[in-house]
């Protein structure tokens, strides 16, 4: 692969009483590249150029967060629990398609 081809993906997971012991898959471009725990990071190394990231928890998924990624360039996105604690058999059952939520960070 030639040099300045890959780019690093950060996905942050923050604290939350939701799935709070279990982690959250995370895929790009429809291959799982690691999990993600509660208060936890996850650093990536992913190829430059259009991207499909996702996070799935059992059946459950986000919606793909579709990014264009320049060469060396340092991505950060936050996964979370759309619906929270009182919504949560919603989420599961009718909602599972955006169960959780990608969001894409400023760089600092």
């Amino acid at each position: 692969m030639p040099t300045g081809s890959t780019s690093r993906l950060t996905i942050v997971r923050r604290g939350g009483y939701t799935d709070m012991i279990r982690s959250y898959k995370i895929f790009v471009n429809d291959g799982p590249v690691g999990t993600v725990g509660r208060d936890a990071v996850l650093n990536v190394e992913i190829p430059s150029g259009p991207l499909k990231v996702q996070a799935r928890i059992d059946w459950a998924e986000s919606r793909p967060l579709m990014i264009e990624v320049a060469p060396n360039e340092k991505i950060q996105i936050e996964v979370s629990n759309r619906w929270g604690v009182l919504l949560g058999l919603w989420g599961v059952t009718f909602g599972f398609r955006s169960y959780l939520k990608l969001e894409r960070l400023q760089s600092s």
